[in-house]
């Protein structure tokens, strides 16, 4: 991720003061502590709440074996070794959400990233996920941003995700340009 990138992201976290926020982060590419250091870098406090769900490669980052761990920042960290298993992934996402129901903090998501996603299941069963996925985040209220870097993937699967989305984002190297539909 560029710098801009990384700022844009915390930005999306941190619409509301961090104190009055659940922070759910998935990421297949980077690790926990990668994405604290962002916040850290970008956020102005620390969220009431923060949660990552660390898929595939990522779970090397972490250094346990156990499948949750509190890290220094008291962010959980769960673990999903497998990146196809899509059922296991839903599952994680929605006990966060249950946990976090009613808790009078607004709840804020990063999946990072769909380009990885797609390195293990093909669009037509992303697509499936990301639209019971979207639909879950929308019952919960929750505002969620999702990564996907366009030169990986050609116009046509590009187009056939950007329809589960309210909104695209794309930084042209100078500014970021916003498409709502």
């Amino acid at each position: 991720m560029s710098s801009e990138t990384d700022e844009a992201c915390v930005g999306m976290l941190t619409d509301s003061p961090p104190a009055e926020e659940n922070v759910l982060w998935v990421t297949f590419t980077r690790s926990p502590d990668a994405c604290i250091q962002d916040w850290l870098a970008h956020a102005n406090g620390r969220p009431a709440n923060l949660r990552f769900i660390s898929v595939g490669e990522t779970v090397r980052s972490v250094a346990t074996s156990a499948p949750m761990q509190e890290t220094s920042t008291d962010a959980v960290v769960d673990t999903l070794s497998n990146p196809g298993d899509l059922t296991g992934l839903g599952i994680k996402i929605s006990e966060v959400l249950q946990q976090w129901h009613g808790n009078g903090n607004r709840t804020v998501a990063c999946f990072h990233s769909l380009t990885a996603l797609l390195q293990y299941s093909d669009v037509q069963t992303v697509y499936k996920f990301l639209h019971v996925l979207t639909g879950r985040f929308t019952t919960a209220d929750v505002t969620a941003h999702f990564h996907l870097d366009p030169e990986a993937h050609d116009s046509q699967t590009i187009n056939t995700l950007k329809t589960l989305f309210d909104a695209v984002a794309e930084f042209d190297g100078n500014e970021w340009n916003v498409k709502t539909r």
